[in-house]
């Protein structure tokens, strides 16, 4: 470990603050439970417990309110936060750079992914990354790209794999772009659409509005949507079986055992959807993070 303690700033006074402190602050931050907090830091409740008290008397003040349900954090425990999260970012980024001073890979990749992309893409590319760069410790979240996109901004990862179009100032590589298409039965192949049912699934707000479009121009906004689906996989079986017919990205399909069509906009232009690699303007520079760029 490079550096294990930072002074703090906060109501223009300094506090010698260790590392494991603004872990604590946002372990208790996250969970709302010291038990948990604890759980997730591989610290004893008793461990937590003294850190917390010597913390509050460091800086004078509560951290914690408890209730039967847990603990919440003080209005002052809380103008911590930022400042917690930033500190921890520059020791890491300090710690990686110094290794990678040294030709060694390691450090923290931090990357959100949307749960498509995560499901049918990237266990591909992890394994060639894990394989390559062993000592680099991975931590993946698979979200909405919508809610990703919120991380990124607020820095919470460093790299994030969205689909849809999101205004980004820093790195952005275009990774795909799939086409959409419909898919239903092999004996419904042809079938009128407003026949039988539209099997929906769900999808951020920025496919929706596509989807909508799409069946707007083609006057498919009265179809019968008989079913709401929450998992692509079931949404597929239930096409399979003839229950109805559905619009998926390409990306999902190449194991699916029925009828497919690439679906076009009334100018000609192709349905697809795209998915980018957003990159943390600092973040790109770390060895780690730059390793990763090349396998994409």
């Amino acid at each position: 470990m490079i550096l294990s303690r930072f002074i703090t700033i906060w109501n223009d006074k300094e506090f010698d603050m260790d590392k494991r402190d603004y872990e604590l602050l946002l372990a208790l931050d996250q969970h709302k439970n010291i038990t948990k907090a604890a759980q997730s830091l591989y610290m004893t409740q008793p461990a937590i417990t003294k850190r917390i008290q010597k913390m509050e008397e460091e800086l004078h003040c509560p951290l914690l309110i408890r209730s039967k349900r847990g603990v919440l954090l003080t209005p002052a425990a809380e103008s911590l936060l930022p400042c917690a999260r930033r500190i921890l970012k520059n020791m890491e980024q300090m710690e990686e750079l110094a290794a990678a001073s040294q030709d060694y890979i390691c450090g923290t990749l931090r990357l959100g992914c949307s749960l498509n992309y995560a499901h049918y893409r990237l266990p591909a590319i992890l394994k060639d990354y894990t394989d390559r760069y062993p000592k680099v410790e991975v931590h993946i979240t698979t979200e909405q790209s919508r809610q990703l996109y919120k991380m990124l901004c607020k820095e919470e990862i460093s790299l994030a794999i969205l689909r849809g179009e999101y205004n980004w100032d820093g790195k952005k590589i275009l990774l795909a772009s799939e086409p959409m298409c419909l898919i239903c039965s092999r004996e419904d192949a042809g079938r009128p659409l407003t026949d039988y049912p539209y099997i929906s699934h769900n999808t951020d707000s920025g496919l929706n509005s596509q989807l909508f479009s799409w069946f707007e121009a083609r006057g498919l906004t009265g179809i019968r949507r008989n079913f709401q689906i929450d998992s692509i996989d079931t949404c597929k079986e239930m096409v399979r079986y003839g229950l109805g017919w559905s619009i998926l990205p390409s990306i999902c399909l190449n194991n699916f055992d029925g009828y497919t069509e690439a679906l076009f906009w009334q100018d000609g232009t192709p349905f697809v959807r795209n998915t980018y690699l957003l990159c943390q303007p600092t973040s790109d520079r770390l060895p780690q993070v730059k390793k990763f760029l090349e396998l994409l």
